[in-house]
Protein backbone atom coordinates (compact mmCIF):
# COMPACT_ATOMS: atom_id res chain seq x y z
CA UNK A 1 0.00 0.00 0.00
CA UNK A 2 1.45 3.36 -1.02
CA UNK A 3 0.38 6.66 0.38
CA UNK A 4 0.53 9.74 -1.70
CA UNK A 5 2.34 12.65 -0.13
CA UNK A 6 1.02 16.09 -1.06
CA UNK A 7 3.12 19.14 -0.45
CA UNK A 8 1.32 21.75 1.57
CA UNK A 9 2.51 25.06 2.79
CA UNK A 10 1.64 28.47 4.05
CA UNK A 11 0.96 29.72 0.54
CA UNK A 12 -2.26 27.70 0.48
CA UNK A 13 -3.64 29.74 3.35
CA UNK A 14 -2.03 33.16 3.10
CA UNK A 15 -2.29 33.91 -0.60
CA UNK A 16 0.16 36.08 -2.50
CA UNK A 17 2.78 38.16 -0.80
CA UNK A 18 2.79 41.88 -1.58
CA UNK A 19 5.55 41.84 -4.19
CA UNK A 20 3.96 38.93 -6.04
CA UNK A 21 0.63 40.76 -6.02
CA UNK A 22 2.34 43.79 -7.56
CA UNK A 23 3.56 41.80 -10.55
CA UNK A 24 0.23 40.05 -11.18
CA UNK A 25 -2.54 41.42 -13.35
CA UNK A 26 -3.50 45.02 -12.65
CA UNK A 27 -6.18 45.34 -10.00
CA UNK A 28 -7.85 48.11 -8.01
CA UNK A 29 -5.28 48.19 -5.20
CA UNK A 30 -2.43 48.73 -7.66
CA UNK A 31 -4.36 51.50 -9.40
CA UNK A 32 -5.07 53.23 -6.08
CA UNK A 33 -1.44 52.91 -5.00
CA UNK A 34 -0.24 54.45 -8.27
CA UNK A 35 -2.75 57.29 -7.96
CA UNK A 36 -1.52 58.09 -4.45
CA UNK A 37 2.11 58.01 -5.56
CA UNK A 38 1.42 60.48 -8.35
CA UNK A 39 -0.10 62.91 -5.83
CA UNK A 40 3.16 63.09 -3.88
CA UNK A 41 5.82 62.27 -6.47
CA UNK A 42 5.83 62.92 -10.18
CA UNK A 43 9.19 63.25 -11.88
CA UNK A 44 7.75 63.41 -15.39
CA UNK A 45 8.71 59.87 -16.35
CA UNK A 46 6.14 57.16 -17.16
CA UNK A 47 6.98 55.23 -14.02
CA UNK A 48 3.85 53.08 -13.99
CA UNK A 49 4.48 51.93 -17.56
CA UNK A 50 8.16 51.26 -16.83
CA UNK A 51 7.18 49.21 -13.78
CA UNK A 52 4.52 47.22 -15.63
CA UNK A 53 6.83 46.41 -18.56
CA UNK A 54 10.09 46.00 -16.71
CA UNK A 55 9.01 44.33 -13.49
CA UNK A 56 5.56 42.86 -14.12
CA UNK A 57 6.32 41.64 -17.64
CA UNK A 58 3.42 43.39 -19.40
CA UNK A 59 3.97 44.17 -23.06
CA UNK A 60 0.97 46.48 -23.42
CA UNK A 61 2.94 49.65 -22.77
CA UNK A 62 6.05 48.82 -24.84
CA UNK A 63 5.03 50.76 -27.99
CA UNK A 64 4.18 53.81 -25.90
CA UNK A 65 7.48 53.53 -24.00
CA UNK A 66 9.48 53.22 -27.22
CA UNK A 67 7.95 56.45 -28.55
CA UNK A 68 8.44 58.18 -25.20
CA UNK A 69 12.06 57.00 -24.97
CA UNK A 70 12.92 58.54 -28.33
CA UNK A 71 11.17 61.82 -27.49
CA UNK A 72 12.92 61.96 -24.11
CA UNK A 73 16.30 61.20 -25.69
CA UNK A 74 15.83 63.95 -28.29
CA UNK A 75 14.97 66.48 -25.59
CA UNK A 76 17.87 65.24 -23.45
CA UNK A 77 20.32 65.50 -26.35
CA UNK A 78 19.13 68.93 -27.45
CA UNK A 79 19.21 70.09 -23.84
CA UNK A 80 22.98 70.08 -23.96
CA UNK A 81 23.74 66.48 -23.01
CA UNK A 82 25.14 65.64 -26.45
CA UNK A 83 27.51 67.60 -28.65
CA UNK A 84 25.81 69.11 -31.69
CA UNK A 85 28.28 67.53 -34.09
CA UNK A 86 27.45 64.06 -32.69
CA UNK A 87 23.67 64.52 -32.88
CA UNK A 88 21.58 62.71 -35.44
CA UNK A 89 18.01 61.48 -35.22
CA UNK A 90 19.12 57.90 -35.91
CA UNK A 91 21.79 57.98 -33.22
CA UNK A 92 19.42 59.31 -30.59
CA UNK A 93 16.62 56.88 -31.48
CA UNK A 94 18.88 53.83 -31.45
CA UNK A 95 20.50 54.87 -28.17
CA UNK A 96 17.04 55.42 -26.65
CA UNK A 97 15.80 51.98 -27.72
CA UNK A 98 18.98 50.37 -26.45
CA UNK A 99 18.73 52.18 -23.09
CA UNK A 100 15.08 51.19 -22.75
CA UNK A 101 15.98 47.56 -23.42
CA UNK A 102 18.63 47.74 -20.71
CA UNK A 103 16.10 49.08 -18.21
CA UNK A 104 13.24 46.74 -19.11
CA UNK A 105 15.05 43.55 -20.12
CA UNK A 106 18.53 43.95 -18.58
CA UNK A 107 20.19 43.44 -21.94
CA UNK A 108 21.47 45.67 -24.65
CA UNK A 109 20.00 45.48 -28.14
CA UNK A 110 23.17 46.30 -30.02
CA UNK A 111 26.88 45.72 -29.72
CA UNK A 112 28.21 49.22 -28.95
CA UNK A 113 31.22 48.99 -31.25
CA UNK A 114 29.20 47.84 -34.25
CA UNK A 115 26.27 50.20 -33.80
CA UNK A 116 28.46 53.23 -33.10
CA UNK A 117 30.34 52.56 -36.32
CA UNK A 118 27.08 52.19 -38.26
CA UNK A 119 25.81 55.46 -36.80
CA UNK A 120 29.05 57.30 -37.49
CA UNK A 121 29.80 58.19 -33.88
CA UNK A 122 32.54 57.24 -31.49
CA UNK A 123 31.87 54.21 -29.30
CA UNK A 124 32.51 56.26 -26.15
CA UNK A 125 30.00 58.90 -27.22
CA UNK A 126 27.37 56.25 -27.88
CA UNK A 127 27.99 54.46 -24.59
CA UNK A 128 28.03 57.66 -22.56
CA UNK A 129 24.73 58.87 -24.00
CA UNK A 130 22.99 55.48 -23.85
CA UNK A 131 24.21 54.71 -20.34
CA UNK A 132 23.13 58.11 -19.03
CA UNK A 133 19.62 57.55 -20.37
CA UNK A 134 19.48 54.04 -18.92
CA UNK A 135 20.83 55.21 -15.56
CA UNK A 136 18.18 57.96 -15.23
CA UNK A 137 15.33 55.67 -16.20
CA UNK A 138 16.53 52.80 -13.99
CA UNK A 139 16.90 55.13 -11.00
CA UNK A 140 13.35 56.37 -11.53
CA UNK A 141 12.04 52.81 -11.84
CA UNK A 142 13.86 51.77 -8.65
CA UNK A 143 12.42 54.75 -6.76
CA UNK A 144 8.94 53.99 -8.07
CA UNK A 145 9.25 50.32 -7.07
CA UNK A 146 10.07 51.33 -3.50
CA UNK A 147 7.20 53.80 -3.42
CA UNK A 148 4.63 51.41 -4.87
CA UNK A 149 5.67 48.69 -2.42
CA UNK A 150 5.06 51.01 0.52
CA UNK A 151 1.90 52.59 -0.87
CA UNK A 152 0.44 49.26 -1.95
CA UNK A 153 0.71 48.00 1.61
CA UNK A 154 -0.97 51.15 2.94
CA UNK A 155 -3.83 50.87 0.44
CA UNK A 156 -4.20 47.15 1.18
CA UNK A 157 -4.45 47.80 4.93
CA UNK A 158 -6.93 50.63 4.48
CA UNK A 159 -9.08 48.39 2.24
CA UNK A 160 -8.99 45.66 4.89
CA UNK A 161 -10.03 48.14 7.58
CA UNK A 162 -12.94 49.33 5.48
CA UNK A 163 -14.17 45.75 5.08
CA UNK A 164 -14.12 45.13 8.84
Amino acid sequence: MTTEVRAEGDWDVRGLDFESALVCAIHDTIIDADRLIRFDWDNGLPNFQLYRCGLAGDSLYRPVLRDWAVAYAIAYAKGGKLRRNAYSDEFVAVAAWDALSIVLDSQQLFTPTAIAGDLGVDKKTYLRFRNNLARHWKASLDEYWIRINVTYRQVFLSERKSLS
